[in-house]
């Protein structure tokens, strides 16, 4: 798209610009078409100004001035107004999301005639202007999304602008009123995640013949509004999570006839809204998951269902399939049915769809043998995902019909082999992608998937396999990637692998292999897409050579985390044209030997930290010679010889942490490019300066933190002047001269923490001008020392013993953006140095003895975005206005104190002034979580972190205000999944002050809770994107009341309740029956909100390890992963169930025989 470097559009994204500073930007007024200002600290566009006559001042640059400027992007940052005149007329596309805008910026946007894409989401605006642009405006996109919009004007803009695509999603909208968008001549409307209760029938006139795409999902409805009926072009229309029990006949009328895609999604349908249908003759599209829909006839397609593409009838109440039910919808091409409780399927269910191609049963096949019989009319499939079922057997003709398949998931089902004649080769020519993990599968037949000439993707995780025999994997000419992780494999035979020409990934993680041979390949991999091999968490000691037909390319091999003594170089040199990365940390290597790696020619990374190594040959690296990286750290090495890395001509990073090194050589670095050096954590006594200048020119980053060093002088550093990052923490530094860096003038980072310095800091720092981030933590310093440092953006000085911090002393700190003074002696907020600060950003005053904090303990910090005032212990006086002046505060990290009067502080008070709050920490010194944080949230809060070794519970309505709950005339249990027992869910209807959070991560974490009351998460049941981080407690069980007010509801579980994940480590959990419904739910949430089976395969991997990483401990002692509990494999039976398991699980689980209905279910 640009020729040269020159010809790309600026991009300054992320450099923590505050304004436009003077420069001379007359060059670029005529030729700048692009320019990316997002994610900065602006807080105003500037103006133009006149200079000494009647021209523009261009010293002053203001965007405006130029003439060719079509794109800005100006999100993320601190802009409040968009005032008339900062941009220029020929704008086409501005960008200004997730600022603090608060009015809708018209007066601009009429100015700037060429505009056609507006992005204001995520801003403070509240209001749609009623008043009419002086002239005719039209837009392509107005994105007014997340901002505070409550209610629509009668006609916006008063109908002087047309606009094709308007998005007010993630509002608090309770009612469309009449005629809100006529002018507007839009062609589609988002409204998700509203209020909407209400909206009038004539709220869409004027729209009739352009509206085309209307979205109301997740608001209030209670039906299908009657504005629709003003509707003639609608052709998708969504509606899905709003509290719809039925649908009238002529809801649909007025557009059925070009209607083309529907969801009804998660609502409260009972069957097929068939009539209403009736006349939807081009529908293609119907969503109808997610309701109470325990029926479904032939029927109910009667007229309508003719061109029907794609049904979606997952997570509802069905049991049974009966014949021929599809035969009115002979054009389906997409069926799901997962998440339902089909304990019977008619073998002529599927008798008339043939020409489907996408079928997808998952968590709702009673059968134990695969359907063949069922699925036989069904030639065309594509597509097939019967994963998370009980299927055991398959046999051995099952897939022969399906000659068109390119994808089959099968995982987590019960199947226990896998014949050699299952997949034909000679019928299934295009099957590309086969999902077996998680199964009992303890053996596989010799050819078992040979000739599949499609085949891409093989996936076997977690099964059950000991061995692999010859020709396990055979004759897949097209393979790029198979998976073996986590089986229990020890053995692989000679030839299990044979003619994988295109073999790029093959993982082998997590088994029990001991030794590996290459005589177990034969023509594997091609030189131009070379393997990723992992081998790590194994028991390998080691790895053989053997004839491999064709050389064996491999590209990066993991063999971290298993037993190997000696470097396995006879193997290894089978790669030497290939290799690029070599990871050998975690091992038992104790010496490396000379020429230790061979003739690795095109090795760039080597890895072997924590391993023993002692001994280092001289000659140990020959070979190597592109070799860029080595990690030694956490090793024995006591010396390193003298010519040791010579001939590394391309070494740059060299990490040697955590050894027993005293001294090296002069020479030792001789000929290296080194860059980034890390000796931390050895017995150095001094800088190794002379060794040091051999990489003068090159060395930026030196790490010697954690070392003896007891001296300092200028001399050490006179080699290295292109140095920026120096690391001295942790030494045992006292005096240093004031010249001793003034040979690094360019030092950006400098760390002398946690050494007892006693130097004259304003000379000391006197030569290192361009100084951007220093730290002094625990130095010993009593006042804060005078810094002569004009560019310095970050200053650590925690852990000292300043009580008291002078103006004199940060006066020269005036781009300073972070302040830490955490852990001293101070028993004020020095107030009195904000105004020397105007640009900081973070600020840390925890764990100090600060007595007071009122309105004036901040003053001047208008661009304060992150403040610490934890653990505060002395606090005697918090005044609710401390944080009414900064406008800009995001992230506050606070605790409760117990010991001032309620009356005197609330925290909800406090946080109630502080709008742009979006991440809160709380430690609670409290034992008990009960009504601390009421009115601490806002619409904004993304993060709430609550912490505290004393917590012990959290009452029922502890969040109260955070998310309001469902507003329905009466409390409808099903429609969140729960049947009542015995409690009494809060008013439903919004109290005064209650918000509206779009987006949160809970953690609760590092407390002393052993269980989470029924019901306690409630509050947070609606929030579109909710995550829950647990880890870190005490927790040995869990209930479902904890997710749920009430019983949970398997066969509706709806994992998206929870839908950016649990996180459930460092739990004292135990394995029993009480724990399965967590296994449960989390394989469902894997599958149903994840979609693991279709993301990219390595964050498949990474997300399935993830999940594993959450363990209890069974009766044996062993650690089971949590989302690996089974109630068979427990032997869950009704008696066990009611004893409730463990003794804690009994005190947490209210109910008994309830769980007898859900191991029917899933059993």
């Amino acid at each position: 798209m640009f020729k040269t470097l020159e010809e790309r559009p600026p991009n300054m994204l992320k450099n923590q610009i505050a304004a436009f500073s003077n420069g001379d930007w007359a060059q670029l007024r005529y030729t700048l078409t692009n320019i990316f200002l997002g994610e900065n600290d602006i807080t105003e566009l500037p103006q133009i100004k006149n200079g000494n006559g009647n021209g523009i001042n261009y010293n002053v640059p203001t965007l405006a001035d130029f003439k060719s400027l079509t794109w800005i992007n100006l999100d993320d940052n601190k802009l409040t107004s968009i005032p008339d005149g900062t941009l220029p007329v020929t704008l086409q596309t501005l960008s200004a999301s997730n600022n603090m805008l608060t009015q809708f910026p018209m007066d601009a946007i009429e100015k700037m005639t060429s505009l056609s894409w507006v992005y204001l989401n995520g801003n403070y605006i509240e209001n749609i202007p009623h008043t009419a642009f002086e002239k005719k405006t039209r837009l392509d996109k107005l994105d007014l999304r997340d901002n505070g919009i409550r209610e629509l004007s009668r006609t916006m803009f008063n109908g002087s602008i047309t606009i094709k695509d308007l998005l007010l999603d993630l509002n608090f909208i309770r009612t469309l009123p009449p005629q809100a968008f006529r002018g507007l001549n839009l062609r589609s409307l988002h409204l998700t995640n509203n209020r909407l209760k209400e909206i009038n029938p004539k709220a869409l006139l004027g729209l009739g013949p352009y509206l085309e795409l209307l979205d109301l999902e997740n608001n209030y409805l209670n039906g299908i509004p009657k504005a629709l009926k003003q509707l003639k072009r609608l052709k998708l229309f969504y509606i899905p999570n709003n509290n719809i029990t039925e649908i009238n006949d002529d809801d649909f009328e007025s557009f059925a006839s070009v209607l083309k895609a529907l969801s009804l999604a998660r609502n409260n349908l009972e069957e097929v809204p068939s009539n209403a249908l009736r006349d939807c003759v081009k529908l293609s599209h119907l969503n109808i998951g997610y309701n109470r829909i325990s029926r479904i006839n032939e029927s109910d397609f009667d007229n309508w269902g003719e061109k029907l593409h794609t049904l979606i009838l997952r997570s509802n109440r069905l049991t049974e399939l009966p014949a021929n039910v599809f035969r009115k919808t002979p054009q389906l091409r997409e069926l799901s049915l997962s998440f339902n409780k089909l304990h019977y399927i008619h073998k002529d269910a599927f008798a008339d769809i043939e020409n489907l191609e996408s079928l997808e049963i998952s968590f709702g096949m009673h059968t134990e043998e695969f359907p063949r019989e069922l699925l036989k009319p069904l030639r065309n499939l594509v597509w097939l995902s019967l994963d998370n079922n009980q299927i055991r057997t398959i046999t051995s003709n099952s897939f022969v019909p399906f000659s068109r398949l390119q994808y089959l998931n099968l995982e987590s089902n019960r199947l226990e082999k896998i014949h050699s004649d299952l997949f034909p080769g000679s019928v299934l020519h295009d099957l590309r992608d086969v999902r077996l993990s998680y199964n009992n599968i303890a053996e596989l037949d010799e050819n078992s998937f040979s000739n599949l000439r499609s085949l891409q993707t093989l996936l076997l995780n977690g099964n059950k396999l000991k061995k692999l025999n010859g020709r396990s994997f055979a004759d897949l000419s097209n393979l790029m990637a198979l998976s073996l992780t986590n089986n229990q494999i020890r053995t692989i035979a000679p030839r299990a692998f044979v003619n994988l020409p295109n073999l790029m990934r093959l993982e082998l993680q997590n088994n029990e292999l001991k030794v590996l041979s290459l005589h177990s390949f034969l023509n594997v991999t091609n030189p131009d897409a070379p393997m990723l091999w992992n081998l790590s968490y194994n028991q390998i000691v080691n790895l053989t050579g053997g004839f491999t037909g064709n050389e064996m390319h491999v590209k990066v091999l993991d063999l971290s985390h298993n037993n190997i003594q000696e470097i396995p170089i006879n193997c290894l040199q089978n790669f030497a044209k290939s290799l690029k990365t070599l990871n050998l940390g975690y091992n038992g290597v104790s010496k490396l030997v000379r020429n230790a790696f061979g003739e690795l020619k095109f090795l760039e990374v080597l890895n072997l930290e924590r391993n023993n190594i002692l001994k280092i040959d001289r000659r140990a690296f020959d070979g190597l010679d592109l070799l860029q990286i080595i990690n030694l750290s956490e090793n024995h090495i006591d010396q390193l010889q003298t010519d040791q890395f010579k001939n590394l001509d391309n070494l740059r990073y060299l990490d040697l942490t955590n050894n027993h090194i005293r001294s090296v050589s002069r020479e030792i670095f001789q000929k290296t490019r080194l860059e980034f050096l890390v000796l931390s954590s050895n017995h150095f006594v001094v800088v190794p300066n002379s060794a040091l200048g051999e990489i003068g020119y090159t060395l930026r980053y030196l790490d010697m933190s954690d070392n003896q060093i007891e001296h300092l002088d200028s001399t050490m550093f006179r080699e290295i002047p292109f140095l920026t990052h120096l690391n001295l923490s942790t030494n045992r530094l006292t005096i240093l001269p004031d010249n001793v860096f003034i040979w690094v003038g360019n030092l950006l980072v400098l760390d002398l923490s946690h050494n007892r310095l006693r130097s004259n800091f304003k000379e000391l720092f006197h030569n290192v001008q361009k100084l951007k981030r220093l730290r002094l933590a625990n130095t010993g310093l009593i006042n804060v020392p005078t810094l002569p440092l004009p560019n310095l953006t970050e200053l650590d000085l925690s852990s000292n013993n300043i009580e008291t911090v002078y103006v004199n002393s940060v006066e020269y700190l005036v781009k300073l953006r972070t302040l830490v003074l955490s852990d001293n002696k101070l028993n004020h907020v020095p107030s009195k140095i904000w105004n020397f600060m105007p640009l900081l950003k973070k600020l840390d005053l925890s764990r100090n003895p600060i007595k007071i904090i009122t309105k004036d303990s901040f003053y001047g910090l208008h661009s304060l975005q992150q403040l610490d005032v934890s653990s505060l212990r002395s606090l005697e006086r918090f005044d609710s206005d401390s944080f009414a002046k900064m406008k800009m505060l995001s992230k506050i990290k606070i605790q409760t104190w117990p010991q001032i009067e309620k009356y005197r502080f609330r925290l909800g008070n406090l946080l109630a002034n502080v709008p742009s709050l979006k991440h809160l920490i709380v430690e609670i010194m409290e034992t008990h979580l009960t009504d601390q944080l009421l009115g601490s949230f806002n619409p904004k809060l993304k993060n709430l972190e609550i912490s505290g070794t004393n917590l012990r519970s959290i009452d029922v309505d502890a969040f109260d205000g955070i998310e309001e709950v469902r507003e329905t005339s009466t409390w409808d249990a099903d429609k969140y999944n729960c049947v009542v027992l015995g409690y009494k869910p809060p008013d439903p209807f919004l109290p005064t002050g209650i918000t509206f959070v779009r987006e949160l991560t809970l953690r609760i974490r590092n407390t002393s809770l052993r269980t989470l009351k029924p019901g306690v998460l409630y509050k947070l049941q609606n929030i579109p994107h909710f995550t829950l981080d647990l880890s870190r407690n005490k927790f040995k069980s869990l209930s479902p009341h904890s997710l749920c007010p009430d019983d949970i509801n398997y066969q509706n579980i709806r994992t998206k309740l929870i839908a950016g994940g649990l996180t459930l480590n460092d739990n004292p959990w135990v394995c029993d029956c009480g724990l399965t419904w967590l296994g449960y739910w989390l394989r469902r949430w894997l599958r149903e909100t994840v979609q693991i089976h279709t993301v990219v395969l390595e964050v498949a991997q990474q997300m399935n390890d993830l999940i594993r990483s959450a363990t209890c401990t069974d009766s044996s002692g062993q650690q089971i992963a949590i989302v690996d509990l089974y109630p068979e494999d427990l032997s869950c039976h009704a008696s066990a169930l009611s004893r409730g398991g463990s003794e804690k699980v009994r005190s947490s689980f209210v109910v008994t025989v309830i769980f007898t209905a859900i191991i029917r279910f899933i059993l």
